[in-house]
């Protein structure tokens, strides 16, 4: 059994012939393998974290596959015990200095109350730094695969693009401070040491990927059929080189 995570990359949006021709069938097939899935679409880190928790202590399974999403969305839990993925509908951010835009916008889901909506949207323009939503997705990543190792589950990790990373990667070198009653600066993990923990980072992006190899997107810039095919490639020749095949003798 196989279970992979993500966001609507993993689900194939776009995908005509869904799940069939979605990479993560693909794999699954070619290996003979039953599969399931807890990516949605929108979905965030905060969320692949959670749910691969949920599900690994419930139904773990012979190989766990995540794609990492986007590091600027995260999720709460609204008024009636759903939890809501936050949604960017408008996400601007300049690339130099990694400052958003007021102009940003989350998406209204209509059982919000507004003043539920207008909290949540200035939370995300205003506190929920690019620096800040880096370290908490690569956190999430590290205690993820460090639970996967605690619970004998193997895994193989990829990202869904390098473009909100490659910009905001220098910033992991900057001095930290905490800040209470006075200011002082701590010692912390740096670039080298989250790439040394999540070596899967410097690989390129699935989205990436779909675009240097320059296959087909549909209308909302996802990859079609042939990048499904591409990363199912991708995958199946690094399930061979981990030797991961043979958990499905």
């Amino acid at each position: 059994m196989i279970y992979w995570n993500g966001c609507s990359f993993v689900r194939g949006m776009e995908v005509k012939n869904r799940p069939d021709d979605t990479f993560a069938n693909i794999v699954s097939k070619h290996f003979n393998q039953a599969w399931y899935d807890t990516a949605k679409i929108g979905g965030s880190n905060d969320r692949i974290w959670r749910t691969t928790m949920d599900e690994m202590i419930r139904n773990p399974v012979d190989l766990a596959i995540i794609v990492w999403s986007g590091f600027n969305r995260f999720e709460f839990l609204d008024d009636f015990s759903i939890w809501r993925s936050a949604v960017w509908i408008r996400y601007k951010f300049d690339k130099k200095t990694l400052k958003v835009d007021e102009s940003s916008e989350v998406h209204y889901h209509p059982n919000m109350r507004l003043r539920q909506w207008e909290g949540i949207n200035n939370y995300a323009v205003h506190a929920r730094s690019t620096r800040y939503n880096l370290v908490n997705s690569l956190n999430h990543m590290i205690s993820t695969k460090y639970f996967l190792e605690a619970k004998g589950i193997p895994y193989l990790f990829y990202k869904m693009s390098d473009g909100q990373l490659d910009c905001a990667l220098h910033t992991l070198d900057e001095q930290k401070l905490e800040g209470a009653n006075n200011v002082w600066e701590v010692r912390h993990m740096k670039k080298d040491d989250y790439l040394k923990e999540l070596p899967f980072l410097k690989d390129e992006g699935f989205y990436d990927m779909c675009k240097r190899k320059n296959v087909p997107f549909g209308p909302k810039d996802h990859p079609l059929e042939e990048g499904h095919q591409l990363m199912a490639e991708k995958i199946i020749g690094d399930i061979y080189d981990k030797k991961l095949d043979r958990l499905f003798v």
